[in-house]
């Protein structure tokens, strides 16, 4: 598990590399987030989001429970695109998911676009085949703090735990 972790961390590092020098990428946002059940704050959260270009998204995920470091990996394929609505298809490899090596999901991600108020949903399905439950999901509500800043409020499961349900509290830091 340590060995494909760092595997997976050191090419997501040799990633932000390649995306930072190549105009093909650039860095669109960073999510700095701790999710908990009502009473305890379980995890914290680092999500940078790229913009490759056509405009489809890429997004990383380091979480931290306390005991281990979990890697995800996110690329999507913008399908529907309009002034105030988005709807991209993702795949999606994990570190870890559920207590098993090495995740791989498909989803769906839709969101509206609004300067001050947007809405955003995530659902991703884990095609592994010994895994008792396979769905992964988040979805909230963006609320602009500044004019490049934003509260995120938010639903979820994590992938690494997909049968606990966590509130997501972050600040999004555009670019």
């Amino acid at each position: 598990m340590l060995k494909k972790s760092i595997i997976l961390v050191i090419t997501a590092v040799f990633l932000v590399l390649a995306f930072s020098t190549v105009s093909a990428a650039s860095l669109n946002s960073v999510t700095y987030s701790i999710s908990g059940d009502s009473s305890d704050i379980d995890t914290l959260e680092l999500e940078p989001e790229f913009r490759l270009e056509g405009g489809h998204p890429a997004k990383l995920n380091l979480a931290f429970d306390g005991d281990d470091i979990y890697f995800g990996a996110d690329m999507g394929l913008n399908i529907l695109m309009q002034d105030n609505f988005r709807m991209d298809l993702h795949l999606m490899l994990t570190s870890d998911i559920d207590g098993r090596d090495f995740g791989k999901g498909i989803g769906l991600a839709a969101a509206t676009r609004s300067q001050e108020l947007s809405f955003f949903w995530q659902t991703y399905y884990f095609i592994d085949d010994d895994l008792d439950d396979h769905a992964y999901y988040q979805g909230g509500v963006n609320y602009s703090i500044g004019p490049r800043s934003d509260l995120v409020f938010s639903v979820a499961n994590q992938y690494w735990d997909l049968d606990s349900d966590v509130i997501k509290l972050g600040i999004k830091f555009k670019m």
